[in-house]
């Protein structure tokens, strides 16, 4: 065999050997859109979802963040802004007690609302005309010790290239009296006439602007719109800080590590357990999952369904007959019981010194009459597992020893929690908090009075972080992503969430309230799914 013929081989059946490698590559590409092959180290997979992260306001937001204050506003030409601004500052006293760095001092025109602006002034176009001694053209002159003519420019050209007015925010109303800023600004330039310039026409205007800062960009480029032209610096004066913000819907949302769980997992999980229960006649539907999450690495510690209509019958306790309208077990709603099963398993795993405290302030029970009857205890507060959902995480001792309560623990709810599951979640010291349904009538983390963005409003106590509570957690609606419906239109499937509706219906009726309702149970179809979920949860 020749060598030309030998090399025509080997590189046909390299080529053939690329190709194959190739046709692989594209079909693998093609069939799994996420990376299927990452390290074991450092590897994050992006998951598409359906639904969104929607951060819950906190009150000082819903409260004082659409507050505005009266300002005092002047149109003036722009070689002349920095020497009234410091006229401004000397005689105008404690203009500086409230803090508007997040507004524009000065302001081009064309980036103010029409309002501010105001119609069209012929008489102040007139003396906005550029005279000879504010913009003075190049001109050809002969120099005085020499008969050589040449090109001349003025000497400050920057002032050739600014706007003819700028609009000057002076100050809050409360400071200063309208006649006294108008009798002010007369006395100087360039309001009363001088050797060089004409009086330019003063007009003091009253403006609305935001006394607080913006929360978000959207935010800001809202207020620049209707009111003035506004800064985002990237803070939250009234919750978390954005950047932390960011990095924890990151690890909610993304898996960083193999066999960790994410928010759909959870809210999957959630929604299973409330079933179980709901099934067995114990409760209404609402689940609830407490994950941990240390060094990057999750675990499911607890999970609980609602069991507020399950029977309170055990050991010498007696069954009040004489309810008054109201039935079941108001400790058995599914937060309360998944905090619960979380300190028995703190109480389990905790080392000899933390037992022997806690069985010091278990003797607290007697003072109430329950220290002597476990069993009634147990029946009572509803904290071991009911159904072999529950018992399977419960078994597990996963959690980290001799840890605080539920100390930055994940909690991931189907139900928007009413106000005393919220105000546990608060002693417990929670990190996180996500729910699926907004409870109108019953929740209590919920903040806004007036509208929201993703459902109706609620009661508005937004319990999830308030200045006057000692804990604050961050806290997101899992919103159902907008969807164009056959119309073309955007619909929004949380505002017509009829099984946030049929859980507050039996919520009110265990309590003896009346309700009027109107929606239907809807609640989508995720059960069947749930047990490779179960199998495969590295727990």
């Amino acid at each position: 065999m020749s060598l030309f013929t030998f090399l025509f081989h080997a590189s046909t059946s390299l080529f053939e050997h690329v190709r194959h490698l190739l046709e692989q590559l594209t079909s693998t590409t093609m069939a799994s859109p996420v990376d299927s092959v990452a390290p074991s180290e450092g590897w994050v997979t992006k998951r598409s979802h359906s639904h969104r992260l929607v951060q819950l306001k906190t009150k000082e937001e819903c409260r004082l963040g659409n507050e505005t204050i009266q300002v005092w506003t002047v149109e003036l030409p722009s070689r002349h802004a920095e020497w009234v601004l410091k006229i401004v500052k000397e005689q105008v006293k404690d203009q500086d007690m409230i803090d508007l760095q997040h507004l524009r001092r000065f302001a081009k025109p064309k980036f103010l609302p029409q309002h501010v602006v105001g119609q069209r002034d012929k008489v102040k176009e007139m003396y906005s005309i550029p005279r000879a001694w504010e913009s003075t053209p190049f001109a050809v002159m002969q120099a005085p010790s020499t008969t050589t003519w040449e090109y001349a420019w003025p000497k400050n050209t920057k002032q050739m290239n600014r706007p003819q007015t700028l609009h000057l925010l002076i100050c809050p109303t409360r400071f200063i009296q309208l006649s006294d800023l108008h009798a002010l600004l007369m006395q100087h330039t360039p309001f009363c006439s001088s050797a060089d310039s004409w009086a330019y026409p003063l007009q003091i205007k009253e403006v609305t602007v935001p006394l607080l800062s913006p929360t978000s960009p959207q935010q800001a480029d809202m207020w620049s719109r209707d009111y003035w032209p506004t800064f985002y610096r990237k803070t939250n004066p009234f919750g978390a800080h954005p950047a932390t913000i960011w990095k924890a819907e990151d690890e909610l949302q993304n898996v960083s590590a193999p066999g960790n769980v994410d928010v759909k997992e959870a809210m999957t999980l959630a929604k299973t357990v409330g079933r179980e229960t709901e099934i067995r006649g114990y409760g209404i539907g609402p689940g609830c999952v407490i994950m941990e999450r240390v060094d990057n690495v999750t675990q499911i510690v607890a999970v609980a369904g609602d069991a507020r209509s399950k029977p309170v019958k055990a050991g010498s306790m007696v069954e009040d007959t004489n309810t008054h309208g109201c039935n079941g077990n108001i400790m058995g709603h599914a937060v309360m019981r998944a905090i619960g099963i979380v300190g028995r398993k703190r109480l389990r795993a905790a080392s000899h010194i933390i037992s022997t405290r806690a069985a010091k302030a278990e003797r607290s029970f007697e003072t109430c009459g329950l220290g002597h009857d476990e069993q009634a205890r147990d029946a009572f507060f509803l904290d071991l597992p009911i159904t072999p959902l529950e018992e399977k995480y419960f078994a597990d001792d996963n959690l980290v020893p001799d840890g605080y309560l539920c100390l930055r623990l994940e909690v991931y709810l189907t139900h928007e929690p009413c106000m005393m599951c919220s105000m546990a979640l608060v002693h417990s010291r929670v990190g996180r908090v996500v729910f699926l349904h907004r409870m109108p009538q019953t929740g209590g983390l919920t903040a806004e009075l007036a509208r929201n963005d993703s459902g109706p409003v609620g009661l508005g106590y937004g319990l999830c972080w308030r200045k006057e509570l000692n804990w604050q957690f961050m806290c997101w609606e899992y919103a159902e992503e907008q969807k164009k419906g056959s119309t073309g239109k955007v619909e929004d499937s949380s505002t017509t969430d009829h099984h946030a509706q049929h859980i507050a219906r039996a919520t009110l009726d265990l309590t003896g309230m009346d309700t009027d309702f109107n929606g239907e149970d809807d609640d989508d179809d995720d059960y069947a799914s749930v047990s490779s979920f179960v199998e495969s949860t590295h727990v």
